[in-house]
């Protein structure tokens, strides 16, 4: 008699069909957002062209309430959600390496300075932040990412001081110490190399944070203009179509899911190796 399979199979046999699942989620829309905006095509209204229109000959996915193509506006659109997002990232970290780093030093009165700094940061909500930002008249691309990243420099900097002070890392620092090498080998020679694991783990989660907070922005106003071919924007000048017009808000939402969603499971997936190998 075949016995059933255990609980303990199946989370097996699940995490084995992961990697295919995350990446299926996660490559659609990074491929769209890539190659996207090279088959794009011009995506201003034609002559005639009726607003909020579903799916028909000319617009395969309708068009949006601007009489504008759907499908040229999905294609085009992805890569200022991606790029964002990776540019948030880059801030954060290039701004959160250097903080926890130095929270890590020998120094208590410069760690307790950095990091109660820090969790002044972290008080503030993001979409707070955003709006404040957003009613000085700030509105553009560059602020919206670099203060989205701004406020991911608490966690990153907290998670690259935990790596560095940790007791294996730490016995190793005062041996280097020991043998008279400085503050730079230490800590971009050793301490880099210590940090690169967890913080490379921690981006890829970190990303879809990013991303939900970016998208929650420009899906309130809050960043990118109206008109931005932008997935979140389209959500949100497309919302009271949804009945008449589903696929200009269901296309956009779909991709952004399956973005957020693939770069949790790739995480997971990752997470789980590490343990498997510990």
């Amino acid at each position: 008699m075949t016995r059933p399979p255990t609980r303990t199979s199946r989370e097996a046999t699940a995490r084995r069909r992961r990697p295919w699942l995350a990446a299926a989620l996660l490559g659609v829309p990074l491929l769209v957002a890539l190659l996207g905006p090279a088959a794009a095509g011009d995506d201003a209204p034609l002559p005639g062209a009726l607003p909020s229109r579903p799916p028909g000959s000319g617009h395969p996915l309708g068009t949006d309430v601007l009489g504008r193509d759907v499908l040229a506006l999905v294609l085009e659109g992805g890569a200022s959600v991606v790029g964002s997002a990776l540019a948030a990232l880059a801030v954060g970290t290039l701004l959160g390496v250097p903080l926890g780093l130095l929270a890590a030093g020998p120094r208590r009165v410069l760690d307790e300075t950095v990091m109660r700094t820090l969790d002044l940061v972290l008080a503030f909500p993001g979409l707070l932040v955003l709006m404040t930002l957003a009613a000085t008249g700030r509105r553009d691309w560059f602020w919206l990412v670099t203060v989205a990243g701004a406020l991911q420099v608490p966690a990153v900097a907290r998670l690259v001081r935990g790596a560095a002070l940790a007791p294996g890392a730490r016995t190793v620092v005062e041996a280097l110490r020991m043998q008279g090498h400085g503050w730079g080998y230490i800590h971009l020679r050793h301490l880099a190399r210590e940090v690169t694991a967890p913080l490379a783990t921690d981006a890829a989660g970190r990303f879809s944070t990013v991303l939900y907070l970016l998208a929650s922005a420009n899906f309130l106003g809050l960043g990118l203009p109206a008109s931005a071919p932008d997935w979140a924007v389209l959500i949100e000048r497309n919302s009271d179509a949804l009945f008449t017009q589903p696929a200009a808000v269901l296309v956009p939402a779909g991709l952004l899911t399956s973005l957020c969603v693939g770069g949790n499971l790739l995480v997971d997936r990752v997470l789980a190796r590490e343990r498997g190998r510990a």
